[in-house]
């Protein structure tokens, strides 16, 4: 009989929130009172802040603006270029993503052309730092090529990473959205966007430390390596990793948190179980380890949430791991014990026939007392054959216990 135990072993999920040198596009010119051409234009502004330009020009133009912003050294900015048409009464309006840029000043340029020839103009729009709010933002996620490289990085990129870059794509673009949602107890949601997004996920094929990285100016990534220093990271735990960076936008600062953006002490949240019992946000972060499995943490904390600006925190829903976990725990128990007792009487019958022998040790048994011996012999076989029944059901049980990703 074996009794296996559930093994943890510790990985790390390093970050870090390193400032990043800013580079800032041409300050952005303009005038809403004037046309940029010395000519007259027909167009008039009828708005232009960032995420909306509207002006009126000749019906059924055709035009196309071109938004000039700094995206930020770590940004990804909003569209460069949209086209609409003019409605009948010269109306054209724009509206599009706005993710998080350096505050400062966008610019709008506009050029329409029609039946009464091409006509353009520029108006300047002012752009504020904007929060990251975790009740709603949005992510795009996106493959460094390991011949291009990514601006910023100096690991060596490894062509051979791209299947375990890819797998951890095609894992998070599956489940990233529905995990925060998860992670955070239905309060906050991630969007996952093709382009324009408030923050990008870079997936590396490479070995590094993940890390969530922050500019002066304001702009934020997620690097992601498809390799870490125990290993290639699975496609399941990539998943928490890109949750880990983008719970450091919130977490953690001030009282109880150390300067690299983690708990100082781990402090289990009374409300969650198994791997997910201290959080996402310690260092170093625990998971569990076992044979063809690695689960790590993928749930935040109540204090992790509160740093995020949640301020009503609903009890987690019931995590279907730990709860299959404690009803074969239940089971193992009851199992157990009935090896115990079956072991118990074999041992009685052992008892029984040890005492013949011992009185008989030639086994040279009168008929009457070699019937009773057979008969005991007969009955310790029988339940020998049920412990061996009992023990194989328990172990089945071990295993599945052990194959529990919690």
């Amino acid at each position: 009989m074996r009794l296996p135990r559930l093994t943890a072993a510790f990985a790390l999920l390093l970050a870090a929130c390193a400032p990043v040198g800013a580079q800032r596009l041409p300050h952005a010119t303009g005038d809403l009172s004037a046309p940029a051409s010395a000519s007259p234009s027909p167009i008039a502004v009828v708005m232009s802040t960032y995420g909306s330009f509207q002006i009126k020009t000749q019906p059924l133009d055709t035009c196309a603006l071109a938004i000039k912003v700094d995206p930020g050294s770590l940004g990804d900015g909003p569209p460069k270029a949209l086209t609409a048409k003019a409605d009948l009464n010269g109306i054209v309006q724009w509206t599009y993503a706005t993710p998080l840029i350096p505050a400062g000043h966008g610019r709008h340029d506009v050029v329409c052309s029609g039946e009464r020839g091409k006509s353009d103009f520029s108006a300047e729009f002012a752009v504020a730092l904007k929060s990251l709010d975790a009740k709603g933002f949005t992510t795009r996620i996106e493959a460094v090529d390991p011949i291009a490289g990514l601006s910023g990085v100096s690991t060596r990129l490894d062509p051979s990473l791209v299947p375990a870059r890819d797998a951890d794509i095609a894992r998070m673009t599956a489940t990233l959205q529905n995990e925060w949602r998860l992670a955070t107890r239905g309060l906050g949601a991630l969007t996952l966007v093709p382009s324009s997004a408030d923050i990008v996920v870079y997936v590396v094929p490479g070995k590094g430390t993940s890390v969530h990285l922050r500019s002066v100016d304001g702009s934020q990534r997620v690097l992601l390596y498809a390799v870490d220093e125990f290993g290639t990271v699975s496609a399941e735990n990539s998943v928490a990793v890109a949750l880990h960076e983008l719970g450091h936008v919130w977490c953690c600062f001030g009282a109880g948190a150390g300067a690299d953006g983690h708990w100082l002490e781990k402090i289990p949240d009374p409300l969650l179980q198994g791997v997910d019992q201290y959080g996402l946000m310690t260092h170093p972060v625990t998971c569990l380890v076992g044979r063809g499995l690695e689960s790590c943490p993928n749930r935040f904390s109540d204090r992790e949430l509160r740093t995020m600006g949640f301020t009503v925190i609903p009890a987690p829903p019931a995590d279907p791991c730990v709860t299959q976990r404690n009803v074969l725990g239940a089971r193992l128990a009851t199992q157990g014990a009935a090896v115990d007792a079956a072991k118990a009487q074999a041992a009685v019958v052992k008892a029984k026939i040890d005492a013949i022998v011992a009185q008989y040790p030639s086994l040279q048994l009168p008929p009457d007392v070699y019937n009773t011996y057979i008969g005991l012999v007969d009955q310790y076989n029988s339940i020998a054959n049920d412990v061996d029944a009992k023990v194989a059901v328990y172990n089945t049980t071990v295993d599945q216990l052990n194959a529990l990703p919690c």
